[in-house]
């Protein structure tokens, strides 16, 4: 029995994704107090840590708050300090009874800062991308990684340091295939890319090669670039005969070999090719 080929929709899934964060996003989005937050982070650190980690996301007994339904609806410490002030001393959860209103809303505002911060991933700031051997990623690049097989330093990745962002060039290097989509709209479809996956369908003396939109035991379809149309054909069997080309296989089967230190050394290389 041959096993179905599935081309997961991988924008779909970042929408749907993205959709469930901002369902659970807290109830009051303005801009919280950097006092108020520094204070709510320490109280946590001093008073919660020991169960639930420095920065609320779980420790060795205690579950990732961000997480919690009651911290989620939480309106500025109200439901979170009525049940600090009972705990729920059957499960291990100790009672914070001396905690102050205030020391409350500190906490609070801290943990629903937290939370907004994981929903706005836009504003997430990726730090120390360059911290490899760009001389050793040279190497790498044109030795055991092979990407010399395919690639030029001189040729399609002339310049590749002055097109892209460290974090956005690394993440290319691992998976180049998807681009980003227009600010405003649907996603457009993994398959209307240059690098999507391809496959031809052979009747007869008569084939036909596009991108895979679909591939299953029942049936196939498939994308025609050029005419911006999809072409679909039962299947019964090996009939008829389809052959799948991944262009980027060579990145497939790279995904697990990479280790973190090759990885940072061949960004630093080529984030130094202006």
């Amino acid at each position: 029995m041959r096993v179905p080929v599935v081309i997961p929709v991988a924008a779909a899934l970042l929408v749907g994704t993205a959709a469930a964060m901002a369902a659970q996003a807290p109830r009051d989005a303005a801009a919280a107090d950097a006092a108020a937050v520094q204070r709510g982070q320490q109280l946590l650190a001093a008073e919660c840590g020991f169960c639930h980690g420095a920065n609320a996301r779980g420790g060795s007994s205690g579950p990732d708050l961000t997480r919690s339904a009651l911290v989620q609806e939480d309106e500025r410490g109200r439901q979170l300090g009525a049940f600090l002030r009972v705990g729920r001393p059957d499960r291990g959860m100790p009672k914070f009874d001396q905690l102050t209103n205030d020391q409350l809303a500190d906490l609070a505002t801290f943990l629903h800062d937290t939370i907004r911060a994981a929903v706005n991933r836009g504003a997430y700031k990726i730090l120390d991308i360059l911290v490899g051997d760009p001389k050793a990623g040279e190497a790498f690049f044109a030795g055991a990684g092979r990407c010399a097989s395919c690639h030029s330093a001189t040729a399609d990745l002339k310049g590749i340091g002055s097109k892209y962002e460290p974090a956005v060039l690394q993440g290319r290097i691992v998976m180049p295939r998807g681009r980003a989509n227009a600010a405003s709209g649907p996603p457009r479809p993994p398959y209307t890319e240059a690098t999507a996956v391809k496959a031809t369908v052979t009747i007869g003396s008569e084939s036909f090669t596009g991108a895979v939109v679909r591939l299953t035991d029942f049936d196939v379809v498939l994308f025609d670039q050029k005419t911006g149309r999809t072409r679909s054909w039962l299947r019964n069997g090996d009939a008829p005969k389809v052959v799948v080309n991944d262009p980027l296989q060579a990145h497939v089967d790279m995904l697990l070999k990479w280790t973190d230190e090759d990885m940072h050394n061949v960004t630093a290389y080529l984030a130094g090719l202006k």
